[in-house]
């Protein structure tokens, strides 16, 4: 396991340093864009690495690296973002690009989460925590979605869905999947408040710290947890 989560600290530690940056050949575009490309690459490589864990690999393991296959192209989507041709112009239907395989990755780790989990209602009410959270803030003028509210509202709801899934395991895949869920949901409300909030978004080391890391941390929390589903 300690090799799994090296693979997966090495890509917390490439988003966070962005070692591209020093290459002299790459402009500061391009040395984000290979430098995240790179560290969704490590979270996949972690996982593969934790199937070596396993006697075999089942259903569950298989989605969950699925899972990091489709979010690695979602990061890649993302990150074409700053050397678009027309930034401004595009950045609202390349964010949608990128969230769809954020989606279908969540959908996967959503189902693995529940395949180990028991039901219990008294958890339901952790499906709407961040629709509500989302819903509060566009009513008070912190969020503005525009055309992109259904769809954004939707990814929200399996948002908690996950958290609700993830409280319902147990044993030693509650410790890594709730604190992984959480890790998501705390970065994607960052995402949110910073791509469609009203406030003057924060400097670049400020973004990392809120989006960036909590995002590839939690991935490597699930690259943990393909050992053991």
């Amino acid at each position: 396991m300690f090799f799994v989560l090296a693979l997966g600290l090495v890509g917390v530690l490439f988003i966070m340093l962005r070692p591209l940056r020093f290459v002299k050949a790459f402009s500061p575009a391009f040395a984000a864009f290979g430098s995240k490309a790179f560290a969704s690459m490590f979270f996949c490589l972690a996982g593969v690495a934790a199937t070596t864990l396993r006697d075999r690999i089942n259903w569950q393991a298989a989605a969950l690296l699925f899972g990091f296959c489709l979010a690695c192209l979602g990061d890649v989507v993302l990150a074409i973002e700053p050397v678009l041709k027309h930034p401004e112009r595009d950045k609202n239907y390349a964010f949608m690009m990128g969230a769809v395989p954020f989606l279908l990755a969540h959908c996967l780790n959503l189902a693995v989460l529940i395949s180990h989990g028991k039901f219990s209602p008294w958890l339901l009410p952790l499906i709407l925590i961040l629709p509500a959270l989302y819903l509060t803030l566009w009513r008070c003028g912190l969020l503005r979605f525009g055309r992109l509210a259904a769809p954004l509202l939707l990814y929200s709801l399996v948002l908690g869905a996950m958290l609700w899934a993830a409280a319902q395991t147990g044993g030693t895949l509650r410790l890594i999947a709730l604190p992984a869920a959480c890790l998501f949901a705390l970065s994607d409300t960052a995402l949110f408040l910073l791509h469609f909030g009203t406030k003057k978004k924060p400097a670049g080391a400020k973004f990392l710290w809120l989006v960036m890391f909590p995002y590839y941390l939690a991935q490597t929390l699930l690259a943990c947890a393909v050992a053991i589903v």
